[in-house]
């Protein structure tokens, strides 16, 4: 097995919409940037394999690069399943056999991390590393790369294993900690800032008291 990692990252200034209620579209920005340099930090270390970024973004296929990441252009700009669909059509065509997708926003996930995931179980054809909800796909590896039609977006989770069964392919589910936690909305930065590892996005969030505002803006469990 011949595999790429394929990762893929939304403009900084067009993403994290959700946390609008906790930061100001400077500090959005500043997040996604410092999120995605640590993904590529974590993925560079890999050198094993293929690593490619993909993206809209110049400045972001421009830092990717920078930390050795191959740079796709994202021709089709329609969400996380077609950007991916293009990275992993691009890894195949290089002679890849095998493609690992985590997105730009898992900051906390590291070289060890990532590496077990790459090697876990080569036999199986869909590998799915949910976030901690289990309701989304954090990390998605398939042998080949094309084995199974792509669903991000909302219970992509349950959706990926439905397209597995769909496809008869053989399927695994491995629960990997830094892949536990993406930041898409507020209540995600206060589980985030829960994770006792020390990561240039923490140090983010704590410098900008993300975490307070997050709490004041959650609404209390019943």
């Amino acid at each position: 097995m011949t595999l790429a990692i394929v990762v893929p990252v939304k403009s900084p200034r067009r993403a994290k919409h959700r946390l609008e209620p906790v930061l100001s579209e400077p500090e959005r920005e500043q997040l996604a940037g410092v999120m995605a340099r640590e993904v590529f930090a974590a993925v560079t270390t890999l050198t094993m394999y293929g690593r490619f970024v993909i993206s809209d973004d110049p400045d972001i296929l421009e830092e990717g690069r920078r930390f050795g990441l191959e740079p796709l252009v994202d021709r089709i700009g329609q969400g996380q399943s077609a950007a991916v669909r293009q990275g992993f059509a691009a890894a195949w065509e290089r002679g890849f056999t095998a493609a690992l997708t985590i997105p730009g926003d898992v900051p906390a996930v590291t070289p060890r991390e990532l590496s077990d995931l790459c090697t876990y179980r080569p036999e199986i054809e869909v590998v799915l590393a949910p976030d901690r909800e289990r309701l989304g796909t954090n990390g998605l590896r398939l042998v080949p790369p094309h084995a199974i039609t792509l669903r991000f977006g909302e219970d992509s989770f349950s959706l990926h294993q439905a397209e597995a069964r769909r496809a008869n392919r053989s399927l695994a589910v491995r629960d990997v900690e830094g892949l536990r936690y993406d930041l898409d909305r507020p209540e995600d930065v206060i589980a985030f800032m829960q994770l006792p590892r020390d990561t240039a996005t923490r140090r983010l969030l704590q410098e900008l008291g993300v975490a307070d505002r997050a709490l004041a803006s959650t609404p209390p469990y019943a």
